[in-house]
């Protein structure tokens, strides 16, 4: 009997079993998606190297330059700089389409140096993307050259004091005076115009002038700079006990 009774329940067990429907079966939770990062930003300039040839000493140019977004998504210049302060970089902030390019308006100061070689650099930062640079080259003409642009200065107990003499030539051969040495430290400038002058330092006028370290000569040249001439001050030797 008690055997005819186990068995009638484990029968009822897989009946049970069996007759389950599958909708009540819970139901398997969805896989969870990838997350996928928003791709970074990238951008290129159009000209990596850009060449404003020769310029005039302090005279600005402004040139455009431009830069393209070559990810797939739309992108912002979050910020752009520059190695020197001479070089002001002006752009958008709007989004720039996949593809598409944007201007970027740059002012560039050479400064009133003559003859100097141009080098400098734009980097554009948005987003996650690694820095993009553009380089800038270029040269300042020379108008007048002259020289030496840096003198030495006569020992204050020295009496004979030496003559010292700076050459202005133009080079394009124009004919000029020289308008003013600022502070007055040369001797008396004969007024002629000419293609080649010469300033001869007055040292007498130089130390009661407070000894200035350097002087500023200018000239009606129609493109030359204010040119600069610097003075370095003699060693005095200590003196024996």
């Amino acid at each position: 009997m008690l055997s005819r009774f186990r068995t009638i329940c484990l029968l009822a067990v897989l009946s049970a079993v069996s007759g389950c429907d599958p909708a009540d079966a819970p139901t398997p939770a969805p896989p969870i998606a990838a997350v996928i990062p928003t791709e970074p930003g990238t951008f290129v300039f159009e000209t990596p190297v850009f060449s404003v040839g020769e310029m005039m000493p302090g005279v600005l140019r402004i040139f455009t330059a431009k830069a393209k977004n070559i990810s797939s998504v739309p992108q912002e210049i979050e910020n752009i700089i520059s190695d020197c302060s001479c070089t002001v970089p002006v752009w958008s902030y709007d989004p720039i389409d996949p593809g598409a390019t944007t201007d970027i308006e740059i002012t560039l100061d050479p400064g009133l140096k003559q003859g100097v070689v141009i080098s400098k650099r734009i980097t554009i930062l948005g987003g996650t993307a690694p820095p993009v640079s553009m380089k800038i080259e270029g040269s300042v003409a020379t108008i007048v050259k002259y020289g030496p642009d840096s003198i030495d200065s006569p020992a204050d107990d020295q009496m004979q004091l030496p003559v010292t003499e700076i050459v202005l030539e133009s080079v394009d051969g124009l004919a000029f005076q020289i308008t003013s040495v600022t502070p007055a430290v040369a001797l008396a400038i004969d007024p002629t115009p000419a293609a080649r002058k010469i300033i001869q330092v007055d040292w007498g006028k130089w130390r009661s002038s407070e000894k200035p370290a350097k002087f500023e000569i200018s000239t009606d040249h129609p493109n030359a700079p204010p040119m600069t001439v610097t003075i370095r001050k003699a060693i005095q030797e200590p003196k024996g006990i």
